[in-house]
């Protein structure tokens, strides 16, 4: 069997490349299948030049090319994303980190209680949430930076998903809709203890996950990004 030069192969991962594949654990998935069938193809028809077989392999991808193995692909990491979250959420739930969990539920219900949902707790709340933003955001790109020095030239699907949900901080402030919502049901001083502990276990809960996303699993990026790919940590 004929066997692909290095000339050919790094020509197969610019072929990737110009057919909008941008992540590389993609493209040397793709151009390991490519290889291999162009290999196979060889040998019944060892006529065909390197073109023509990687034409004829790529014509398998079907009209939308590699746009359907990018999809799927992004909806599996997206799957693996999702549990990874879940994982550290259900940690929140077990002792010790459930006593904190819990603090904060009991924090947030007396603050709502005492503050009767007044104009300066809004404005305060508005301010404290912009602060946390940008002070998260800072952090965040720190950390891009401080990583981008590994794998600088190539785009990893997993490691952009990772900081692409982290840098949803925007969201914080998605809470205080919450009070616009409930205000145009009941008044707020008429609300009774139990809408106060529900409102206060939703926004705990929201903002866990949104400190989980943009604090905790970019902090270990590195560690998941090796489990999802073994060849990571060579990469130069």
């Amino acid at each position: 069997m004929s066997k692909l030069t290095d000339e050919q192969v790094n020509s197969l991962f610019k072929f990737t490349r110009q057919h909008f594949v941008e992540f590389y654990d993609l493209q040397t998935e793709l151009v390991d299948h490519m290889a291999n069938g162009i290999e196979t193809l060889w040998l019944s028809h060892p006529d065909l030049t390197f073109e023509q077989a990687r034409d004829r392999e790529f014509k398998k991808f079907g009209v939308f090319g590699f746009m359907n193995v990018v999809e799927k692909r992004q909806a599996a990491m997206g799957s693996k994303y999702n549990r990874i979250v879940w994982k550290h959420f259900k940690e929140y739930m077990k002792v010790p980190k459930i006593v904190e969990f819990a603090l904060a539920i009991l924090a947030t219900y007396f603050i709502l209680k005492l503050s009767s949902f007044s104009e300066v707790f809004f404005l305060g709340g508005i301010l404290m949430l912009i602060v946390f933003y940008i002070i998260g955001l800072y952090f965040q790109r720190r950390r891009i930076n401080k990583n981008k020095s590994k794998s600088d030239d190539k785009k990893w699907m997993f490691k952009e998903m990772i900081y692409s949900h982290g840098a949803l901080g925007g969201i914080a402030i998605v809470p205080l809709h919450f009070f616009n919502i409930f205000s145009g049901i009941t008044e707020f001083n008429s609300m009774n203890d139990y809408w106060f502990i529900a409102l206060s276990i939703t926004i705990c809960s929201f903002y866990l996950f949104l400190y989980i996303m943009i604090i905790e699993i970019p902090k270990r990026a590195e560690e998941y990004l090796e489990q999802t790919y073994p060849e990571y940590k060579f990469a130069d």
